[in-house]
C-alpha cells in the first residue's frame, strides 16, 4: 500500500533579481550611471523548470545535491513516474517500480561498481513490503547521462538455476534445492499448509555494496511462510552475476562475522569469557567459565556450525534454534546415535540412505561429517552438516 499520508513537497519561493548599481566617476558635463546585473541571481528558464518540477513533487530522498522525486498522486499504482536530479545539472524521469513510504525512503550510493573509475549513481528503492514480502529493486546511472545501466535480474537467473523439489510424506514435508552441485535438504515437520512444487525466488530480495561490488541476496519460498534457503549472488563489474552461493536461512544469517559470533555465543554461554581469533576461513573460540573451566572449539561462518577442535566432530548450530545440542550428550554411544539420527534426516529429504550401520567414517575440519550413502542406485560419499542440511558429493576420502 502506497502512503502518501506525510508529504514532503518542496515549498520554494523564485528568487527576485539582485541589482547591484555602481555609480561611475563624474564629470563636469553629466554623469554617468552604470548598472550591473549579478546573473547568478537570476532565474535560468531551465532551472525554472526544474523549480517548478520539484515544486509540484514529492521528494522521495536528497543525498550530495541529487533528488529523487515522484509527482503526487492519490493513486497507488506500483510503477510510478521517478525523476533523478543531479545537482540540477541533468535530470531524467523513468518508470519504475516503487513503493512510497516515508519509513522506507529510497536509499542513494555514489561508488563505483563497474571498475571504469567513475562513481555511478546506484538508488535502492522499496518495491514491496508486508507479510512474507520484503523487495529492494536497484536502479544504476550512468553520473554523466544519467541512463540506466543494466543490472543482471537475480530472480530470473536464481529461478532457472536452482534445482529443487518438496514433497510431503507420513506427515512430513521434504525439500531438497541443487545450485552448482552442492545441496541444501530441510525436513519440515508438517505437510499442510500452502506449499509450492519447487522453491522460488522474488518474495525476499535484498541489495548491498561491499567493497565496490553489487551483491542480491535472496531468500527462497517454499509456502506463504516457510523460506527454507538463502542464496548470495554476486555480481562482476559488468553487472552481470558471476557467482551464487547457497546458505540455510535463519534469524541469523549466513556467512557470519565476529559481530555475529560474540552476540550469539553470548546468548549461549553467558557465565563465562569468550576469546574469537580467525584461522584460515573459520573462526577459533575458546570458551572460559567461571569455574575455571575451558573449551576450545572451531566456527564454520558459512555454516553456523560449532565443531570440536580436535576431533572436528559437530556440537552445536548457531543458525538451526532446533537443532540437538549434542555438546551436552557425554555418551559416545548416544552422541552416535543422535548424530545420525540428524544426519538420516537429511538423507531422507535428499533421497538418499546409508549405505550400511556403520555409514558415518569421519568428519572434517569445517565441521561437516563424512559418510557412504546411497543415492539412486549409487554408491557415493558425500559431506553433510547435520544441522543446516548442506551436504554435497566428494571423493572418497
Amino acid at each position: 500500500m502506497i502512503s502518501i499520508a506525510t508529504r514532503n513537497i518542496v515549498k520554494g519561493s523564485l528568487l527576485g533579481l539582485s541589482f547591484i548599481i555602481l555609480c561611475s566617476s563624474c564629470t563636469l558635463s553629466k554623469p554617468s550611471t552604470t548598472v550591473i546585473v549579478d546573473d547568478s541571481a537570476l532565474i535560468q528558464p531551465e532551472n525554472k523548470e526544474r523549480e517548478t518540477d520539484i515544486m509540484n513533487s514529492m521528494i522521495l530522498t536528497e543525498k550530495n545535491g541529487i533528488i529523487v522525486t515522484t509527482p503526487i498522486t492519490e493513486k497507488s499504482d506500483l510503477l510510478r513516474e521517478i525523476t533523478v536530479d543531479k545537482r540540477g545539472e541533468k535530470q531524467n524521469t523513468f518508470l519504475w517500480e516503487a513503493v512510497v513510504d516515508t519509513s522506507r525512503a529510497p536509499l542513494i550510493d555514489e561508488v563505483d561498481v563497474n571498475s571504469d573509475g567513475i562513481k555511478e549513481i546506484v538508488i535502492h528503492i522499496n518495491t514491496g513490503s508486508g507479510t512474507g514480502v520484503a523487495v529492494n529493486n536497484i536502479h544504476v546511472l550512468n553520473p554523466d547521462t544519467l541512463e540506466e545501466m543494466i543490472v543482471e535480474d537475480p530472480v530470473s537467473k536464481l529461478n532457472g538455476d536452482l534445482k529443487s523439489s518438496v514433497t510431503h510424506r507420513s506427515g512430513k514435508t521434504y525439500i531438497n534445492t541443487e545450485l552448482n552441485g552442492k545441496h541444501l535438504s530441510r525436513v519440515y515437520d508438517y505437510e499442510g499448509g500452502s506449499w509450492g512444487d519447487q522453491v522460488g525466488f522474488g518474495s525476499i530480495i535484498y541489495y548491498e555494496i561491499v567493497d565496490g561490488h553489487l551483491i542480491a541476496s535472496l531468500s527462497g519460498q517454499a509456502s506463504m511462510s516457510e523460506f527454507p534457503v538463502r542464496i548470495v549472488a554476486e555480481y562482476d563489474s559488468d553487472l552481470t552475476i558471476v557467482n551464487s552461493t547457497l546458505f540455510y536461512n535463519s534469524f541469523l544469517q549466513p556467512p557470519l562475522n565476529e559481530i555475529d559470533l560474540k552476540y550469539i555465543l553470548e546468548r549461549w554461554l553467558p557465565e563465562g569469557d569468550w576469546v574469537l581469533g580467525q584461522v584460515d576461513n573459520l573462526f577459533s573460540a575458546k570458551y572460559s567459565s567461571m569455574n575455571n573451566e575451558s573449551k576450545e572449539m572451531m566456527i564454520n561462518p558459512l555454516t553456523g556450525t560449532v565443531f570440536d577442535k580436535a576431533s572436528g566432530r559437530p556440537i552445536k548450530s548457531l543458525t538451526n534454534e532446533d537443532a540437538l545440542e549434542l555438546l551436552k550428550i557425554t555418551n559416545e554411544e548416544e552422541y552416535k546415535i543422535e548424530l545420525s539420527r540428524s544426519a538420516e534426516n537429511i538423507l531422507s529429504a535428499a533421497g538418499m540412505k546409508p549405505a550400511s550401520k556403520e555409514w558415518i567414517t569421519g568428519f572434517l575440519d569445517d565441521g561437516y561429517l563424512v559418510g557412504e550413502v546411497i543415492r539412486s542406485d549409487s554408491h557415493i560419499t558425500i559431506k553433510v552438516d547435520v544441522f543446516t542440511g548442506q551436504w554435497e558429493e566428494i571423493d572418497p576420502l
